[in-house]
């Protein structure tokens, strides 16, 4: 996971890439649909794909708690600026 170092310079490239990181859920949301009407009736089944959904809540939460920290740090790099615009 990427850590914010609030000393460092906003680098937009790398916030960029974060928005875009989040996206991919819905690809991973797709790969597990898939797999929900392709794989075999077979036992545990269900718990596979429970692990899978879990797995995906716990992934997404932290890239989108890494994304908003990053907002919130160009918010505050970017304060005055911004509000002269408004």
């Amino acid at each position: 996971m990427t850590t914010i170092d609030v000393h460092k310079p906003f680098d937009r490239f790398e916030f960029e890439q974060q928005i875009m990181e989040c996206w991919n859920v819905t690809t991973d949301i797709r790969v597990v649909s898939e797999y929900l009407m392709d794989a075999p009736l077979e036992a545990g089944r269900e718990d596979k794909i429970a692990n899978m959904l879990i797995g995906m809540e716990a992934l997404y939460e932290a890239k989108f708690n890494r994304l908003f920290r990053q907002f919130e740090h160009l918010v505050s790099e970017h304060a005055k600026a911004l509000d002269n615009q408004a």
